[in-house]
């Protein structure tokens, strides 16, 4: 893993995404630092390409019209924004209609946009690359479910192996009536009985696409889930496969149809993203489901950065760019890591040390975002920030311990007004550990004058039952009753006695 964070490597870039998909036809665009991407801007149009493919095998005729009406609004848009890049992506519907070379050259014509469907494979590939770019951890099956195709891939250490394509969208599957019955020996004939085989020993399942995430959110509210971020949210299977058949069921469907604040062209694809999952869950055995944090756009992007770019821990990169910070501020980030890596060992942990070491990083860069903020706001909008942000790489357990962590950094009171979260992710224990490294990281703030080269003349380090801190004699006079006291509430909670002293 890579701690160090190399603040000379970010450049702030902007990149277009025009997905020109079966069900929609998107503009999103992207701001790139390093190896962190997040949208800032993101914009859709349900036009329903692929809605006919099945019966006409050509693209839908109102489809067309208002997918070129948006192209060439995109295509406006992308040229008053002066993006360093525009990115497209079309996807089957643009693959497979018997009249999709003809809509090609009628974009080209009206826009300037240089279109050429993605194959299967690469579509697969494509959106296994947004699983990584999102959590370069990830192991398991990528599967992304759009309108008329799904696409399947396995992801492991970082790398895509060989993905498939199946003909086996809503639009390509069925029109008209959903009936799970007939369409559910279909799916299982098209995807063959070997897949099991194919996909041995499946960790995690990872879900791409739209109809996936929206049950998702609306599986978070039936449930009362307090964290309400799609992206990474994991199931058990046991609970996974009651949302699938919840989905598709007439109950179910109905009363998607008529969920607050969805439309009537995504409700419809809702029921069979439930049969679909059902069916991968019957057929695949995977130990865990996650909603995956990208898809084929994000894998666009990540294709896009520099190998120096994607050799950088992108949560490292993401931290610094929402924190704001110069080459001055990153080196206070790494300057309050370093200092307390001398009792890192000593100090309680719920992670792995690697795992760990990584969020205690990402705590250390992002303690620069609270700094200009009011000081009786800041430790809640730090917190929300970690729990809500763009941060890649990291599970919703991960992100409530950073959460809290930070607003402790910022505030001596246990947990946050709207403890929820915390208290649904985290044990008392859990939550022990992360105040006591939010605790540590203020008495280092404290102590220091937020100046790096300042904490860089101290060491601390856990000796027996003492919590010792050491320093040049050029900065004794630091220590004064203010910061003794911070570094005495952290001894009393690591149950040890404070002592200080020059070298």
């Amino acid at each position: 893993m890579r701690l160090s964070y190399q603040a000379d490597l970010i450049k702030n870039k902007q990149v277009g995404v025009i997905d020109i998909g079966s069900n929609s036809v998107r503009f999103v665009v992207y701001s790139i630092s390093g190896a962190a991407f997040a949208p800032i801007y993101d914009e859709k149009v349900l036009a329903g390409l692929g809605r006919d493919l099945r019966r006409t095998g050509k693209l839908n005729p109102q489809g067309r019209v208002q997918a070129l009406e948006a192209l060439k609004r995109f295509s406006a848009l992308a040229k008053a924004q002066n993006l360093d890049d525009v990115l497209i992506a079309a996807t089957a519907a643009m693959r497979d209609a018997d009249d999709a070379l003809e809509f090609i050259g009628l974009v080209k014509a009206q826009t300037g946009f240089d279109i050429s469907p993605l194959s299967g494979e690469d579509e697969a590939l494509m959106s296994a690359n947004g699983v990584i770019a999102g959590e370069p951890r990830a192991r398991g099956l990528a599967a992304d479910l759009g309108g008329a195709s799904l696409e399947l891939v396995q992801v492991s250490g970082g790398q895509t192996y060989s993905g498939v394509s199946y003909q086996l969208g809503p639009f390509s599957m069925f029109d008209g009536a959903f009936d799970p019955a007939e369409l559910r020996p279909r799916i299982e004939t098209m995807l063959g009985a070997d897949i099991a085989k194919d996909y041995p020993h499946i960790d995690t399942l990872y879900l791409i696409g739209g109809a996936w995430r929206k049950l998702a959110i609306i599986d978070q509210k039936r449930n009362g889930y307090p964290l309400r971020v799609a992206h990474n949210y994991s199931f058990g299977t046991a609970h996974a496969r009651e949302l699938a058949e919840w989905a598709y069921s007439s109950e179910g469907a109905a009363e998607l149809l008529n969920w607050p604040n969805i439309s009537q062209r995504r409700a419809d694809t809702l029921p069979y993203g439930g049969l679909m999952l059902s069916v991968l869950l019957d057929r695949l055995s995977p130990e865990h489901v996650v909603i995956a944090p990208g898809g084929l756009r994000d894998g666009l992007v990540y294709q896009w950065l520099s190998v120096d770019a994607k050799k950088q821990d992108a949560l490292f990169d993401a931290c610094a760019s929402i924190a704001g910070q110069s080459t001055e501020g990153a080196k206070m980030g790494d300057a309050i890591f370093k200092f307390l890596s001398g009792i890192h060992v000593d100090l309680p942990r719920v992670f792995d040390l690697e795992t760990e070491d990584r969020i205690r990083k990402a705590a250390s860069l992002l303690m620069s975002t609270g700094a200009g903020l009011h000081p009786d706001h800041r430790a809640k909008i730090v917190y929300e920030i970690a729990l809500y942000g763009p941060l890649p790489g990291l599970t919703h357990k991960e992100r409530a311990y950073l959460a809290l962590m930070l607003f402790r950094a910022y505030r001596s009171r246990k947990t946050p007004p709207d403890s929820a979260v915390i208290h649904h992710l985290l044990n008392e224990n859990e939550q022990l550990s992360a105040q006591i490294y939010g605790e540590a990281m203020r008495a280092a703030v404290v102590l220091s004058g937020r100046c790096p080269a300042a904490l860089e003349k101290f060491t601390i380090a856990v000796n027996g039952e003492t919590l010792a801190l050491r320093m040049d004699a050029d900065v004794e006079a630091l220590i004064i009753e203010r910061t003794r006291t911070h570094f005495e509430d952290l001894a009393k909670m690591i149950q040890k006695t404070f002592t200080a002293e020059t070298y």
